[in-house]
């Protein structure tokens, strides 16, 4: 039986960048994936969607060059050569990947685990090949798997999941989207961009419904702007096939029809792995974790989706790196540093058009926490590099607490707020206040001034507010 410090279950980004932060640090790991190293994220999720959200941009900019004062002319869409870039794009990653741990020599096995048996001295790893390997600690990231609705079931070829809809290699007439969160609405912008006929159907009053309210109430127009069907207050309750086409029964006696259907109503965690002489603590399927991402089970660590914290790739890469540090410490019989990841000041992103950024508390969280709260808003109608690339669509609102004037959320709609984004995530984590944040200087003429008077507005000392 092959031995290591260290088992990763699961080759996402928080389980690879987990072992090839063991191996910065001398300890030897093992990686046990059942596909392909990069996990969802890599393979059938973030990457390949961002690449076709490039090529809709590209394309609905291209269609308004006359606006830039440039020639016009008819574009015809070769999907075949989209999908073919995409499937490149995510290629070259993985194998990038891949690359590092050879250079690396991180042991990499490629079977599913099926048992993780407690031994006086560690745990013993069994894989559905009929292969053993030990180790002192074990860090679960298994992630999470796409989740469906009773009664409908996901064949991913006329009823797909997010998986299903990226390995569709030619655009359909029309698309229907069961669900307005962040991956219905991304993908809805993809399609629309490209010509199909797309609806979304969302059951809660509003989507987006996890964002602050200001934006979630934005985006429904802009979506309609772009000629995408929005229905919400709406309960999808059976889905048929009827000829070539999709029938949705919804709620209220009305129905819809489209070519293919892509259910994106929320994903559970993933974990079906026996586990012998222990158990772990869990919660709605999620597995229980504390602050340095140790289970109920001393030395076996879980990440990611898996734990149903915050289900994105950059907090499963984050806590991996928590829960590296902490085996190194006891592997070297030091005291491990005493952090706390604060899950609301992780950036989110929605990558529809327009962009969607936040980081902290929405307005509602933070007047439930803190009582009195400020905000602060700028439009990007009055942002000169906005209105230079003809994109004014959407605001920065910023929101700090009365009594301190420390920034507490910041929520951005409008051109490249998932980079935006990254500045507010360092003023909330810096714990910065409305006026140290004014000693900062920002480039002119950029998107980031927008973020600036936002700041300033909460002092009502915006320069170009009206």
């Amino acid at each position: 039986m092959e031995e290591y410090k260290v088992i990763v279950i699961g080759g996402g980004p928080g389980g690879y960048e987990s072992a090839i932060r063991l191996s910065q640090y001398g300890i030897s790991c093992l990686v046990i994936e059942k596909e392909r190293l990069g996990g969802v994220c890599l393979n059938r999720g973030c990457i390949p969607t961002k690449a076709l959200v490039k090529s809709a941009e590209l394309y609905r900019e291209m269609n308004e060059a006359e606006s830039f004062g440039l020639p016009s002319s008819e574009l015809n869409i070769d999907y075949a050569k989209v999908f073919e870039r995409k499937n490149k794009i995510v290629e070259q990653l993985v194998g990038g990947i891949e690359f590092l741990y050879r250079k690396r020599k991180i042991a990499l096995h490629t079977a599913k685990v099926n048992e993780i048996s407690k031994l006086s001295d560690g745990y013993a790893i069994k894989t559905d090949d009929d292969k053993s390997y030990k180790a002192q600690y074990v860090i679960i990231a298994t992630g999470s798997t796409a989740k469906s609705l009773p009664g409908i079931s996901i064949d991913e070829r006329d009823i797909m999941s997010s998986t299903g809809i990226l390995q569709m290699d030619s655009l359909p007439e029309s698309l229907a989207i069961v669900g307005g969160g962040v991956i219905g609405c991304e993908f809805a912008c993809i399609y629309a961009a490209f010509g199909v006929k797309v609806s979304i159907v969302e059951f809660l009053p509003r989507l987006v419904a996890l964002e602050d309210e200001e934006i979630s109430k934005r985006l429904a127009p802009a979506l309609k702007k772009s000629g995408i069907k929005v229905l919400i207050n709406t309960a999808v309750q059976s889905i048929v096939k009827d000829g070539q086409e999709m029938l949705l029964k919804l709620s209220g006696d009305n129905e819809l029809r489209a070519r293919k259907v892509l259910l994106s109503v929320g994903r559970l965690p993933s974990f079906d792995i026996k586990c012998t002489d222990f158990e772990l603590r869990t919660d709605k399927g999620a597995i229980s974790i504390d602050d340095m991402m140790r289970t109920s089970e001393a030395g076996i660590y879980a990440i990611g989706d898996v734990t149903a914290k915050l289900q994105l790739a950059h907090t499963a890469s984050k806590q991996g790196l928590l829960a590296v540090e902490h085996i190194a410490h006891l592997l070297k019989g030091t005291a491990a540093p005493k952090r706390s990841l604060e899950y609301i000041n992780i950036p989110r992103c929605t990558f529809s058009y327009p962009e969607i950024g936040s980081v902290g508390y929405n307005e509602a969280e933070a007047k439930e926490k803190y009582g009195e709260i400020i905000t602060g808003k700028f439009p990007f109608t009055a942002n000169g590099k906005a209105m230079a690339m003809s994109a004014t669509q959407g605001f920065v609102k910023t929101i700090a607490r009365k009594d301190t004037g420390e920034l507490v959320g910041m929520h951005i709609m409008g051109p490249a707020a998932a980079e935006l984004i990254a500045q507010g995530a360092i003023m909330i984590s810096a714990h910065m206040t409305a006026e140290s944040i004014e000693d900062i200087v920002f480039a002119h003429p950029t998107l980031s001034e927008a973020i600036m008077e936002s700041v300033e507005d909460l002092r009502e000392l915006s320069i170009h507010k009206i």
